[in-house]
C-alpha cells in the first residue's frame, strides 16, 4: 500500500474540483470489516474514531466498501423495477406486480438518500484530509512515518461529526441492504410467474 501516493492525491485535491480520485484512493486501503462492524457499536458509546491518519483512511475505506455493496443491490433493484415495467406496459399490472414496484421505488428512493448524503460527507472529509495534510507539512516523509502519523486535535474534532454521518449511513447500509436482499427476491419470483403467464 502506498500511502505516499495517496497523500500526493490528497494534496492535489482543490474546493470544487472531483473528490472521485481521492475516494478512489482510499477505497485501496485495507480495512477489518468485521473488527470496524464490532467496533462501530462500541464507538456509539464511547464516541471514539481513530486517531492517525491511516486508521482515519481505513474507517472511511469500510464505509465506502459497505456504499459499494449496498450500491450494486442498487443497481439489481433498479433493474428488477426496469423488468417489471417491461411486463407492466403490456398489461395491467397484477396487485402482486403493482406492489413490489411500489415497494421497489420506495426503497429505491430511501437508498438513494442515503447516497445524497454520504456524497456530501465524502467531499467534507476529502477538504479535511486536503487540509490535514497541507497542514502537516509532511514533505520528505517516509512511508512508515506515514503508518505511525497522528491526526492534529484540531482535525480530530473537525472530522468527528462526519464521521457520525457515515456511522449513521453504515446502519443505514445495513437496515436498507437486508429489505432489498428480500425484495429483490420477491421480484425475481414475480418475473417468472408473469413468464409462464405468457409463455
Amino acid at each position: 500500500m502506498n500511502y505516499l501516493e495517496g497523500i500526493e492525491v490528497i494534496q492535489k485535491y482543490t474546493s470544487g474540483s472531483s473528490v472521485e480520485p481521492v475516494l478512489k484512493f482510499i477505497m485501496t486501503v485495507p480495512h477489518n470489516e468485521e473488527a470496524f462492524a464490532n467496533a462501530l457499536d462500541e464507538i456509539g458509546g464511547i464516541n471514539k474514531y481513530p486517531d492517525t491518519f491511516v486508521g482515519l483512511l481505513s474507517f472511511i475505506s469500510f464505509i465506502l466498501g459497505q456504499k459499494s455493496k449496498m450500491n450494486h443491490l442498487y443497481e439489481t433493484a433498479l433493474e428488477k423495477y426496469e423488468s417489471l415495467n417491461q411486463i407492466t406496459s403490456k398489461k395491467r399490472p397484477t396487485e402482486e406486480e403493482a406492489k413490489i414496484k411500489r415497494t421497489l421505488t420506495d426503497f429505491i428512493l430511501k437508498i438513494e438518500k442515503v447516497f445524497e448524503i454520504q456524497d456530501l460527507t465524502d467531499e467534507s472529509l476529502v477538504k479535511e484530509l486536503n487540509r490535514f495534510v497541507s497542514e502537516a507539512n509532511l514533505y520528505g516523509v517516509t512511508e512508515n512515518e506515514i503508518k505511525n502519523l497522528k491526526l492534529a486535535s484540531k482535525t480530530v474534532a473537525l472530522v468527528e461529526p462526519h464521521l457520525d454521518k457515515q456511522r449513521e449511513n453504515y446502519y443505514q447500509y445495513k437496515k436498507l441492504s437486508s429489505v432489498m436482499v428480500r425484495l429483490i427476491r420477491i421480484a425475481d419470483y414475480i418475473l417468472e410467474e408473469a413468464k409462464l403467464g405468457t409463455s
